[in-house]
């Protein structure tokens, strides 16, 4: 039951495991629907396939020892789509069998007839009555159980999603040759707006207000620095509620963002309100909020945040209408969000440059790495699937997460015997190309071999939903990064890692378990601080390194007190 639970839920140690099942009486689906509420996950049962496969009940099994794993769930998967018949028998078997032994005896032969039978034809149906059973013997809990840090990895996750949808929303060309730049910089999720939106408008403004004094094209966006800004947009949104609410904590300000969806707008009922809504108005305005929250996520200029923050959405009127529905913006877009937010930019040139022309050993090192991805990138969906002419089908749009650590577990380069197993895991976005598609990037996620035989493959993605449950991948949690994965296609780090970890069989030379994962991620995903190698291509087109203060083995609480200087 443990090794159920710590299966489906990414960031669970084994003791809370253990403490969800003793609130639950041993029921693990139970457990598993508290744990749900508990971490704010209100759409995990949007997830289709990803809560309700087998291998979570392979996994339960392997690690309990059973003597035939795959024969129990082939025995689940049989019965999974006859519950109108099952439960009756059930129904019976759990009566007092002396009553009517003839009743009891063909109940049992019926039940041992479905469990061995092959499932229907054509027909695999999900799990989702297991969990309405299971919500009807949720009973409620004495005792509240509630793990901030597990409720604001929900959080982070969710604005994963939001930045990935705001990529998607940028035009190609201003995304690969300016606009990655300010939005690894100033690009936050929270402001008037929906989180995309705001996303979008930062990032348009900065660019806009603070020009860089070069450029460099780029059609790969930094990991760890999109990482660091989203996790720098949790502080700055729970600054804000906390700034204008003295009564909230951490936690109860990361439940209300989830509620919201992260939209401030919809967390603070009194935002756009002169008359106080929640009983107790607010400790601050609303002005003071948004410099809190520019303190906490650290960012360059806080005071010309501020000022836009509380006056875009008059300066915008209109103009907001292309954001709406999540649509790709145009150039023509884009020049005019850019000449509304600043309406006098600064004067001055820019050069433009190109990554193999920044010197020094750090950026030798990007640019082979940047090259050598986005070669693989290409190759891979130039072979993926082709227009009538012969030509690709899609086109690049940008590399948006790279774990360059599949299957390695040192933290330095591979080593050179390690080239036949070590692989990458890659998101990227592409467009189809006219007139097969309407311009809208699609998400893909790539393997990338780099052994004697490559079995590389791409394959096409949902965009993720916030607040969902998640396909997992051990060596992308177990480095930190938020990959996003597929549900069809097998992958390296997949369900084959996971049945091995279940059996003390670790996929890496070295022995680690889920409480290892479980640190190591926490430890990678959670910095705010400025120390990504990617950040050193933005101090050279800024012509400044900005100095911050590391934080990373600070308190939540800590943190957010020092950020924000208690304003």
């Amino acid at each position: 039951m443990v090794a159920f639970l710590t299966r489906l839920f990414p960031d669970l140690a084994e003791s809370q495991a253990m403490r969800y099942l003793s609130l639950a009486d041993g029921d693990a689906l139970v457990a598993a629907g508290i744990i749900v509420s508990d971490i704010g996950m209100k759409r995990f049962f949007d997830s289709g396939l990803a809560v309700m496969e087998m291998a979570l009940l392979n996994c339960a099994a392997l690690a309990a020892g059973h003597p035939d794993p795959d024969s129990l769930v082939c025995a689940w998967r049989n019965i999974s789509s006859r519950m109108d018949t099952v439960l009756p028998l059930l129904n019976d078997l759990s009566g007092n069998p002396s009553s009517s032994h003839h009743c009891f005896d063909s109940s049992i032969v019926m039940l041992r007839r479905l469990l061995n039978e092959g499932p229907r034809v054509y027909c695999e149906e999900p799990m989702s009555w297991a969990w309405q059973l299971a919500a009807d013997r949720h009973r409620p809990r004495s005792v509240p159980y509630q793990h901030t840090r597990l409720l604001s990895r929900t959080l982070h996750d969710a604005i994963h999603a939001f930045y990935l949808q705001a990529l998607a929303c940028l035009p190609v060309g201003e995304l690969r040759s300016r606009l990655h730049r300010s939005l690894l910089r100033a690009g936050y999720c929270y402001g008037p707006f929906d989180p995309v939106s705001n996303i979008i408008i930062n990032t348009i403004w900065y660019d806009a207000a603070f020009p860089p004094a070069k450029t460099l094209d780029l059609d790969i966006i930094g990991t760890e620095s999109l990482h660091r800004m989203e996790n720098r947009s949790v502080y700055g949104l729970a600054s804000f509620l906390c700034t204008r609410y003295h009564f909230f904590t951490f936690q109860q300000a990361v439940r209300c963002l989830l509620e919201a969806d992260a939209n401030l707008v919809v967390a603070d009922i009194n935002f756009d309100s002169a008359v106080s809504l929640l009983g107790c108005g607010p400790n601050t305005s609303v002005k003071d909020g948004f410099l809190a929250a520019a303190k906490a996520a650290c960012h360059p200029n806080p005071d010309a945040q501020v000022k836009l923050l509380t006056s875009c959405k008059a300066m915008l009127g209109s103009a907001m209408s292309p954001l709406q529905g999540s649509k790709k913006l145009s150039s023509q877009d884009v020049q005019r969000l850019a000449a509304l937010l600043c309406p006098e930019p600064p004067s001055g040139e820019t050069t433009a440059l190109t990554l193999p022309t920044l010197k020094g050993y750090r950026h030798a090192h990007l640019a082979d790495v940047h090259t050598r991805i986005s070669k693989k990138v290409n190759a891979l969906l130039n072979a993926y699937e082709q227009m009538p002419n012969g030509d690709p089908k899609f086109e690049l749009h940008m590399i948006c997460g790279v774990n360059d650590r599949v299957s390695c577990s040192s933290s330095g380069p591979p080593p050179r015997g390690c080239y036949p197993t070590h692989r990458s895991h890659v998101n990227f976005m592409a467009t189809p190309k006219s007139p097969c598609g309407d311009g809208v990037p699609i998400l893909f996620f790539a393997e990338i071999s780099y052994g004697y035989q490559d079995t590389s493959f791409c394959w096409p993605l949902p965009f993720p939903l916030p607040c969902a449950a998640q396909i997992r991948c051990l060596h992308c949690e177990f480095m930190g990064t938020r990959i996003v994965h597929p549900v069809e296609m097998d992958f390296r780090g997949g369900e084959l890692e996971f049945a091995k970890m279940a059996c003390r069989k670790y996929p890496y030379d070295d022995d680690f378990d889920n409480m290892d994962i479980v640190n190591n991620r926490f430890s990678l995903a959670e910095s705010i601080y400025h120390g990504a190698k990617e950040d050193s291509l933005y101090d050279d087109l800024d012509g400044h390194k900005i100095e911050e203060r590391d934080l990373s083995s600070m308190s939540i609480k800590a943190q957010m007190l020092w950020l924000t200087k208690y304003v």
